[in-house]
């Protein structure tokens, strides 16, 4: 097989220079396995194989694609997107190739996008499906491929199993029939999402924010080289904001992403020119969006220092904000994962709302936004994961930064004219609910050996359940993989009425912790939520425990 593959370097992207500097290991790795279409869409390296994002590999899914939407519609349209990355432009082009060949009505954006843009653009074309060519916050060397249903929600499992099995039935690679994408875009088989649409989710985000009012407040923004710029400085500045600095070398589209070490906003490394910039100009607030725009991070200067929030803090200010201002008729509705703080819970019931637990991945609170759609007496006001995604507005059926970013400006603006600073709003909620504190632990275990690795930790802990950990009697064992819950004290079995995923969750009277391997990376992540006045050192502890260190 890898000779065939090697044999077709020259039509897969990959060229044969870049192919021979790797190592004898990393060549091999590109063959050890098959990328799968799995809940969370692909998400891998690029390189050759069939274990590699390549044409090859791109062509296979694009051919599942157009299998599935015939199978499914007469007329089926879909809309694509593609990121900063390497090859988002011409794995976008590949797959609109293959689809326009099968006959099915192809839609893409004319530059890259960010991710909720086109949830958007999908749910405004009522579109089939739509796919987002990007690899969210990875490092350079990966891409991805993420499919949406025509909610503009990511596929949830039903659907998305029965497409993998589309596009794992093809086996040969090679021979996909494909139309060019120029000849497609000239006989009207592709088109360009129109000004029209890009103006109308615009639009949207500023009916939804309305007036920043005016300050001192300075901002920092940065892009971390993806897709919010010029998006994010134009709605700001038709916001009548203007007192934001961008850093531009990071403002600048680039798939190496040469500026940080890491293109994630949940990485404090990530800020490290915006904080530079920021003690410059004295700015207020540094926010940076991921490369796809989906997800975003604050940092705040209070009194002499620049604080990173967590992922958790700034999804307690969003809700605390949003649950202001209902209307008395309304029961305001918060969504959020299993792993996220449950601080959430007591701002939403303190504000007679309700909160509702889901699953990891935002296609799970998607799904529950589509059942909301016609309930009249509650009112969503916020979905939010502790991994810096966050929604207020459900226009966009994803996480959305571009809707989020200008929210926390009016916010941070607001306060600044009285004088305090969002740091001072969060101490003040920790008074009011309570100062439970968060910390992520997350593993990389690379290749089939680190899977093997994963798995081996999770079956372990599956099997050897620990009933206390660093003094702390657990009290509950939640095993979703098992749906189950397991109450310690009584011995009693409860069922848990979510999908079954790879997390066990176990209850602490203070607190809990949570083992989940990553669904679109090569980790492994350890989430500790406790009551304690040293959150770092029990953190460290708890690691060491559970991994054996």
């Amino acid at each position: 097989m890898r000779e065939l593959w090697e044999k077709n370097i020259e039509g897969s992207l990959i060229t044969k220079e870049s192919y021979a500097l790797l190592t004898d290991k990393e060549k091999e790795e590109g063959f050890i396995d098959t990328l799968s279409f799995g809940t969370a869409g692909i998400r891998g390296k690029i390189g050759l194989g069939p274990n590699r994002l390549n044409k090859y590999t791109v062509q296979k899914v694009a051919a599942g694609i157009g299998q599935f939407l015939h199978d499914k519609t007469d007329s089926p349209r879909i809309v694509i997107g593609f990121d900063t990355r390497h090859f988002s432009l011409e794995f976008m082009q590949i797959i609109a190739e293959v689809l326009s060949a099968t006959g099915v009505k192809v839609i893409v954006t004319p530059d890259y996008t960010s991710t909720p843009e086109l949830s958007y653009f999908v749910r405004t074309y009522k579109s089939d499906l739509g796919i987002m060519i990007t690899a969210s916050h990875n490092p350079p060397e990966y891409n991805g491929i993420k499919v949406y249903g025509e909610d503009g929600s990511q596929l949830i499992d039903e659907p998305s199993e029965a497409l993998s099995k589309y596009i794992n039935a093809i086996e040969d690679v090679f021979s996909i029939e494909n139309k060019d994408f120029e000849t497609a875009v000239k006989d009207g088989d592709v088109e360009y999402v129109s000004d029209e649409v890009k103006q109308a989710y615009r639009k949207e985000v500023m009916d939804f924010i309305g007036e920043i009012p005016k300050s001192d407040l300075s901002i920092v923004f940065s892009s971390l080289h993806g897709t919010s710029v010029p998006i994010v400085p134009e709605l700001l500045e038709a916001l009548n904001f203007n007192q934001y600095s961008l850093v531009e070398s990071q403002c600048v589209p680039d798939g190496d992403f040469p500026t940080t070490p890491s293109p994630n906003p949940e990485s404090p490394e990530a800020f490290t020119l915006s904080v530079e910039l920021g003690k410059e100009i004295g700015a207020d607030v540094l926010i940076a969006t991921d490369p796809d725009a989906d997800r975003m991070g604050i940092v705040v200067k209070h009194e002499d220092s620049y604080e990173h929030l967590t992922g958790n803090q700034i999804g307690i200010l969003l809700l605390n904000r949003a649950v202001k201002g209902i209307a008395a008729d309304k029961t305001p509705v918060a969504i959020k994962s299993i792993v996220t703080s449950d601080l959430g819970k007591k701002i939403i019931e303190g504000a007679g709302g309700e909160m509702i637990e889901v699953l990891t991945g935002f296609k799970y609170i998607g799904e529950q936004l589509l059942a909301m759609e016609d309930d009249a007496d509650r009112q969503f006001v916020l979905g939010y994961e502790e991994s810096y995604g966050y929604l207020l507005r459900p226009f966009v059926r994803d996480k959305d930064a571009i809707q989020v970013v200008p929210y926390v400006v009016k916010y941070a603006s607001e306060l600044k004219n009285e004088g305090r600073t969002l740091i001072d709003e969060l101490n003040d909620i920790y008074k009011k609910f309570g100062h439970r504190q968060e910390h992520l632990w997350s593993h990389t275990f690379e290749g089939s050996e680190g899977r093997a690795k994963i798995d081996k930790i999770m079956r372990d802990f599956r099997e050897q359940t620990p009933l206390t950990i660093d003094g702390r009697d657990v009290v509950a064992i939640e095993d979703y993989l098992e749906q189950s819950r397991f109450d310690v004290e009584t011995g009693e079995h409860i069922d848990i009425d979510l999908p079954a995923a790879n997390v066990i969750k176990l209850h602490f009277k203070d607190g809990w912790i949570a083992l989940r391997p990553s669904g679109t990376e090569a980790k492994i992540k350890l989430y500790i939520s406790i009551d304690t006045d040293d959150l770092m050192t029990e953190a460290q502890i708890i690691n060491d425990l559970v991994f054996g260190e």
